[in-house]
């Protein structure tokens, strides 16, 4: 499901001609609002480039009033906000400042790296009704003006700004066959906002609708709702609200909501566009990359945490996310969670419970949990991490003498891989009889040749060795002995000390 991403444009106006026709001088006094930055980037530039449309209007000839007094007005009125402009705070503009139109508009992208790119969107607003009177936007990037071998290209972010703004007003109209006269009918009453609660479903949910209303000359009657072919009756609350809930589409899609109003002598008055719902039948698609999955969390520097990298793969907005890590058992031992359509670039687990205390060494799991807005929850597969703090349990054993060939066997006791090893054996008169190593799993045997024959009942042996394994544990030993077999003594311990598993 496609994110759907609802603005209230806000910009500014810079018009092809300076002499308009008669129809558009109805137009003779407009209010350049401050556009809305909506890119996150180059503040300066758009700081600049707001008062340089100001001043081109100037220079046009239009009758532009002074940018501190429009700023002043929402000052007083305690709008910081540019998105929380609606229809009565226009009408009230135009009233209070005098104005016939407003222009707004928005900066979608503003981005100045080696391939600037510009998107911007621009509305022109009567301040009579309300309603917008022209509207377009321009999407334009360096590499649009390259020519063959690059040649051409605009490498200038405030050159490629001043093109935009000229192709975003080059469209223009000369006359606005739609502008109201002053004699209008116009409504008693203004619609303030209008929501859905919640604003994004699934399809057949049942959905909340709010209207909120200020009265001018008077109260609206009776307000429907059209929400495609589903028509809501709403019910007055005694105050300035209407409410109502009906079925969602089953349709996943966006779907926009009209309201029919009507005042006294059943006058009916309509306004389109006031919100708008979201159809989302789709759950969104996740995943999470991973990194050391073997951790030694003992703060020597080596696999002391396991990483992890949450990706939403699909362009939902979400509700919230958990990722949760938990025992073999199914016990959770660690959780973080958050709220907002924003997954963390990374999360870290040092070996911890929710309680900061060190986990035991074992096997655990980890998984991430997302709900979007729509409600559809999933989850992506176990990942599986094991703590492992303890070194390596190495032994070596004497195994069989046959002629020239002596085989000493290796024993290896440790949760983790072994992935690094080094094995030096050595007779009792400190003569090396064979060196082994590999970045491999240890091998269960080793040979070495004799040159002379030995008495094995006599004979002893020794080992050094270093082994590494996957979570970063690392064992030395030193001229270890090493241990002789003895079967018959082996073989009593067992019938001495039998195991019985007793569940």
């Amino acid at each position: 499901m496609n994110r759907y991403l609802i603005i209230f444009i806000t910009l500014f106006v810079f018009p092809l001609q300076t002499s308009w026709s008669e129809d558009i001088c109805d137009i003779k006094t407009i209010a350049l609002i401050p556009f809305d930055n909506l890119s996150g980037e180059n503040y300066s530039i758009a700081f600049n480039l707001n008062n340089s449309l100001y001043d081109y209007l100037k220079r046009e000839k239009l009758h532009v009033i002074n940018k501190d007094i429009s700023e002043q007005f929402f000052i007083k009125r305690r709008i910081r906000n540019i998105g929380l402009i609606n229809r009565a705070t226009v009408r009230e503009l135009g009233k209070a400042l005098s104005v016939d139109a407003i222009i707004m508009g928005s900066i979608n992208e503003l981005s100045g790296d080696k391939n600037p790119k510009v998107n911007i969107s621009v509305q022109m607003i009567d301040t009579l009704d309300s309603s917008i009177i022209w509207m377009n936007s321009v999407s334009i990037s360096g590499d649009d003006f390259a020519k063959l071998l690059g040649i051409g290209k605009i490498r200038s972010i405030e050159k490629l700004v001043e093109i935009a703004i000229n192709d975003l007003f080059k469209d223009l109209p000369e006359t606005f066959e739609e502008k109201k006269e002053k004699g209008i009918d116009m409504p008693a009453f203004e619609i303030v906002q209008a929501r859905f609660y919640p604003k994004v479903v699934k399809g057949d949910s049942l959905v909340g609708l709010m209207v909120e209303f200020r009265e001018i000359a008077c109260k609206p009657e009776q307000i429907y709702a059209f929400v495609e072919d589903i028509k809501i009756s709403l019910i007055s609350d005694g105050g300035n609200w209407f409410t109502g809930s009906f079925p969602s589409p089953v349709v996943e899609g966006t779907y926009i909501l009209k309201l029919h109003a009507y005042g006294k002598f059943d006058t009916l008055y309509v306004f389109d566009a006031m919100a708008a719902l979201i159809v989302d039948n789709t759950p969104p698609l996740i995943a999470a990359r991973f990194h050391n999955t073997f951790i030694s969390p003992n703060n020597d520097g080596v696999n002391d945490h396991a990483a992890f990298f949450p990706e939403l793969l699909s362009t939902d907005s979400l509700k919230n996310w958990r990722f949760e890590i938990t025992d073999k058992e199914g016990k959770l031992v660690r959780s973080a969670e958050g709220d907002g359509d924003d997954l963390p670039d990374k999360l870290v687990w040092r070996g911890e419970n929710n309680n900061f205390k060190q986990v035991n060494n074992g096997i655990y799991f980890c998984r991430l949990f997302v709900e979007d807005k729509a409600g559809h929850e999933v989850s992506t597969d176990k990942i599986m991490v094991v703590v492992d703090r303890k070194a390596p349990e190495i032994e070596i054993i004497l195994g069989k003498i046959e002629k020239d060939i002596i085989l000493f066997d290796v024993k290896c006791n440790n949760i983790s891989e072994i992935v690094d090893w080094s094995i030096v054996i050595y007779n009792q008169n400190d003569e090396c009889l064979g060196t082994f190593g590999g970045k491999q799993e240890l091998p269960s045997t080793l040979s070495c040749v004799l040159n002379n024959s030995i008495d094995n009942k006599k004979e002893k042996f020794f080992y050094s060795l270093a082994v590494r394994d996957v979570a970063g544990n690392m064992l030395y030993a030193e001229m270890r002995p090493v241990k002789i077999f003895e079967p018959d003594e082996i073989a009593e311990e067992k019938k001495n000390y039998e195991w019985v598993d007793d569940f």
